[in-house]
């Protein structure tokens, strides 16, 4: 009797030799989507607490319905753990059976083990690096935009040089160009991969100007009245480019429905005299620029962008209509610009639009004339990412 009580003691004394089991090891899991959201609890509305890449090894420490529960902070005493959807990753690596447990400890034995290095964590208070990936963004915006003109100032200038010239009286008063106009717009953009965008949109522009110039030759002077204007709706296609979440770079192309209207009038003392044209035109023009982007909530951002455009239009058709104290014409035609001489045989540059292109002695150079669209513009507006 006592030595099988000695034998149950010895047995007892070498068995607490041998190790407890140890939690069963976890498995891996590879990040399948461009970019996995771990978040504190596995609920899709709870906070991003990490964002990473695909291509991302993971270790699955258990599965809660459609989460698997995974370690992102290694450092001890801390070890902070998240949830990540099931969607965006795929198993590469079941838990080992026990078999596997102990061949794998027999190799490894004497042997440092280092486990991959991890994804530091990110604090839930600081906002991801990059939005999540758009279905598109809706952006409306408004500012200015500074053009050229072209030969719809060459025009009015010329017009009022004529005057200035036949009356040989220098005037008081300029004549203003249009340069500087509104513009609103729409946009909507589509992403093809998480840094470019393709996109699809429209602008409405106008610049007028009003001018008056006054010859003093007698107590009641003379007055040359100009107002020249222009519009478009430019539509595009173009792409963007976010080298930085915050930063793009924009470029496409626009085909224009442009108008031209002049607006000519001369009064005197005892008359008066009068041209308002209206002309159309389409055309193809270029963009390119950058944008800066600023969060406000989402889905919500401002945007401030700056671009420079390429569009000389012409080819431009419509009516000229004449009146005076007497009478009123009406002619349909192009829209040309031509250099006359004055009296004093002074080369004046004079825009109308003829039915006809003009044949008088006086006139020579005549061409289509050219609307310059070509400038800069600078728009604020605002984003919504949806």
């Amino acid at each position: 009797m006592k030595a099988k009580i000695k034998n149950i003691l010895h047995l007892i004394f070498l068995l607490s030799f041998i190790p407890l089991a140890s939690q069963a090891p976890p498995a891996k899991i590879k990040v399948v989507a461009e970019q996995a959201n771990i978040r504190l609890r596995p609920d899709i509305g709870s906070v991003i607490i990490q964002q990473v890449p695909k291509g991302t090894i993971l270790e699955s420490w258990e599965k809660t319905g459609e989460w698997h529960k995974v370690k992102i902070e290694e450092e001890e005493p801390e070890q902070v753990y998240g949830y990540v959807h099931e969607s965006l990753v795929i198993l590469i690596s079941p838990p080992p059976s026990e078999k596997d447990e102990q061949e794998t400890k027999q190799e490894v034995e004497g042997k440092e083990v280092r486990e991959p290095t991890q994804p530091r964590f990110i604090p839930p208070s600081l906002p991801p690096s990059k939005p999540e990936t758009p279905l598109f963004d809706l952006y409306l915006s408004g500012g200015g935009r500074f053009v050229t003109g072209g030969d719809i100032n060459t025009g009015a200038q010329g017009l009022a040089d004529f005057y200035r010239e036949a009356l040989a009286v220098e005037g008081t008063g300029g004549v203003d160009p249009v340069r500087l106009g509104l513009v609103y717009g729409a946009e909507l953009s589509f992403p093809l991969f998480p840094k470019l965008f393709i996109g699809l949109g429209g602008d409405y522009f106008q610049s007028e100007e009003t001018s008056r110039v006054e010859f003093s030759s007698s107590e009641i002077p003379d007055v040359f009245i100009t107002q020249p204007k222009i519009q478009a709706l430019p539509l595009r296609a173009f792409i963007s480019f976010y080298p930085a979440p915050s930063f793009y770079l924009k470029a496409g192309v626009e085909y224009y429905f442009a108008k031209a209207f002049y607006f000519y009038r001369f009064e005197t003392e005892t008359s008066w005299q009068e041209w308002k044209g209206e002309a159309e035109a389409q055309d193809f023009g270029f963009l390119g620029g950058f944008g800066f982007e600023w969060k406000l909530f989402k889905p919500f951002s401002i945007v401030i962008e700056a671009l420079g455009r390429y569009a000389r239009i012409k080819g431009f058709e419509g009516t000229n209509t004449y009146r005076d104290i007497n009478s009123i014409t009406t002619e349909k035609g192009k829209l040309y610009i031509y250099q006359g001489q004055t009296p004093s045989e002074k080369v004046v540059s004079l825009l109308f639009i003829r039915e006809t292109e003009p044949s008088d002695p006086d006139i020579f150079d005549l061409k289509e004339a050219t609307v310059n669209f070509s400038g800069i513009g600078l728009k604020v507006g605002l984003k919504i990412r949806f």
